[in-house]
């Protein structure tokens, strides 16, 4: 049997519309047919984005053999949505020379639909406020409402180009009256965070969904289904600039507050001891990637280990909510009173168009040396005249989110452990003394040293660091410095600073940072090693230079 394969060539165009007037959110489908073969891209749309916003085309052919010729048909199938009322042409399209002809497509207002027939499904939209300033938040709500049942049905997002946009919340739906009409509404929000400043148009977002046709002519049609597209109206808005008089770091918000908490505040403050500071920056209608770092000053004597921030975006009452939650770790390495200096944190009042501050004030704290026995209280005050604020204005406020855990936590626990075990092990030391005291003696009892030599304390810190042991590495330290300086220890750190040329310091400095980070970065424990043992030397020609004094001293 032979085939006529003579289909290569486009013989015949033609174009088709579902309907060719229509109200200004609802949409016309466009069919182009062309007798012959071409590919998917051989049609230019281009021209429609003038008066239409239009959707991807879709794209068929079919193949049909009749008394052996065969011949073929490709359609591309397209969604006009109207920009603006008026009238508009449909041009003309061309494929292989061969062209369809132009056609002209009304479109009317929505309150041209008639009266007595009520419009059965149609998308509403509006925003909080037309004129924003720069990455200020608009809310922006969408109503889908409904007289039919629907069997299924998609809603796109609204768009502003160059924004950042983002669900609010979870779809709401209820029943309302409109002109005696009682309409299904499905609601949906978005914030919209502009990022130029200027003039422009939120496109509105389209609504399809699939819709049974009720056709009662015959049972074939039953479960038929036609679809539907809607779209919302679009809206015109004004997006000011940074004023020119403003300086500081671009924040607009509604609200922004600074608070801090001292985990342990009742527990005393003591020399070589860590406490954790939290600072937690929280500003309405702004995403997290808005908020600024911030900057803590620190008095020298103290060391500060910082981890990294903790940013949240959270949604509530229609608003987004940004959050950083900064902490460190603080170990204080001198007594004496001391000022931790004011925080401010610029931000431009949306509502007033003034700039602001959220403020941390500056307080006092006391640090005491280490105790032998009981505990010292440390002191933490705002400077007199002063109150702990967050910036003027400031009503309501805002809601705290979800506490962000520390990874310093164990360590105030521990602290508290370790003088509880310390205490029972000095009680039942007492009670074997005393014991000991009121019995007769039968033999002559060794009594090891409560420090080790200095030369068998080094070596078992060694060992440790060779094992990779490093979870108790302080401990060891601390029983080598004090075997090595007995009269003269103090601390780790106050000690190892005595010869900062060898780097133990350095590098015990970052064992310390590691127990408070969620990110440790490796110690080379071969290398401190290397440094403690330099460490050693120095500190030995010390004693020996200190011992010389003393002999021959006048």
């Amino acid at each position: 049997m032979h085939v006529s394969t003579a289909y290569a060539k486009v013989t015949q165009l033609t174009t088709n519309v579902d309907r060719n007037t229509i109200l200004v959110d609802e949409s016309i489908q466009l069919t182009l047919t062309a007798q012959g073969s071409a590919d998917r891209d051989a049609v230019n749309f281009r021209p429609l984005q003038v008066d239409f916003n239009v959707s991807q085309p879709s794209f068929s052919q079919s193949t049909q053999i009749i008394n052996g010729s065969m011949s073929r048909t490709v359609t591309w199938t397209i969604n006009l949505y109207p920009k603006q009322i008026g009238s508009f042409t449909v041009p003309r399209f061309t494929v292989d020379n061969e062209s369809s002809i132009e056609f002209t497509v009304n479109v009317l207002p929505v309150d041209s639909a008639s009266s007595s027939q009520p419009r059965e499904f149609f998308v509403t939209s509006s925003i909080d406020t037309q004129s924003v300033y720069l990455q200020q938040q608009i809310l922006y709500t969408v109503k889908i409402h409904l007289v039919r049942d629907i069997q299924r049905g998609q809603l796109t997002q609204p768009n502003l180009a160059g924004a950042i946009i983002e669900q609010i919340g979870e779809d709401t739906d209820y029943q309302e009256i409109i002109e005696g009409v009682r309409y299904r509404i499905i609601e949906r929000k978005y914030a919209i965070i502009p990022q130029a400043s200027g003039n422009y148009v939120i496109d509105g977002p389209i609504f399809e969904a699939e819709v049974p046709t009720n056709s009662r002519r015959s049972f074939a049609n039953f479960g038929r289904t036609k679809t539907i597209s809607r779209r919302a109206p679009d809206i015109n808005i004004n997006v000011q600039p940074i004023p020119d008089n403003y300086s500081e770091t671009w924040l607009p918000s509604e609200l922004v507050e600074i608070t801090q908490q001292w985990q342990g505040e009742t527990q005393p403050f003591v020399v070589g001891e860590p406490v954790t500071r939290t600072i937690t920056l929280t500003a309405l209608g702004l995403t997290k990637e808005q908020l600024p770092g911030i900057d803590l000053p620190y008095h020298p004597s103290f060391k500060v280990y910082p981890e990294q921030p903790s940013l949240a975006s959270v949604e509530r009452n229609d608003k987004l909510i940004a959050q950083g939650t900064f902490n460190s770790a603080i170990i204080p390495e001198e007594a004496g009173n001391f000022i931790l200096p004011e925080v401010r944190i610029p931000w431009f009042n949306v509502n007033t168009g003034t700039t602001e501050f959220a403020t941390l004030p500056a307080s006092s704290i006391e640090v005491v040396s280490k105790p032998n026995n009981g505990a010292a209280t440390a002191q933490i005050a705002p400077l007199k005249g002063q109150q702990q604020t967050t910036s003027p204005n400031m009503s309501p406020a805002l809601p705290t989110l979800p506490p962000q855990s520390s990874t310093m936590n164990w360590l105030h626990y521990l602290l508290i452990a370790t003088n509880v075990f310390t205490l029972i092990a000095l009680y039942i030391f007492w009670l074997m003394a005393k014991t000991k005291r009121h019995s007769p003696k039968t033999a002559q009892t060794n009594i090891a040293p409560s420090v080790l030599p200095e030369q068998e304390a080094f070596t078992r810190l060694k060992q440790s660091l060779e094992q990779g042991h490093t979870h108790g590495i302080s401990d060891a330290l601390e029983s080598w410095l004090q075997a090595l300086y007995p009269t003269q220890f103090y601390s780790i750190s106050a000690s190892l600073a005595m010869h900062p040329r060898s780097g133990a310091l350095e590098t015990y400095n970052q064992l310390l940072a590691n127990s408070f980070s969620t990110h440790p970065e490796p110690i080379d424990n071969r290398n401190f090693i290397e440094r403690l043992t330099q460490f050693r030397k120095l500190a030995t020609l010390d004693n020996e230079e200190t011992a010389r004094s003393v002999l021959y001293a006048k």
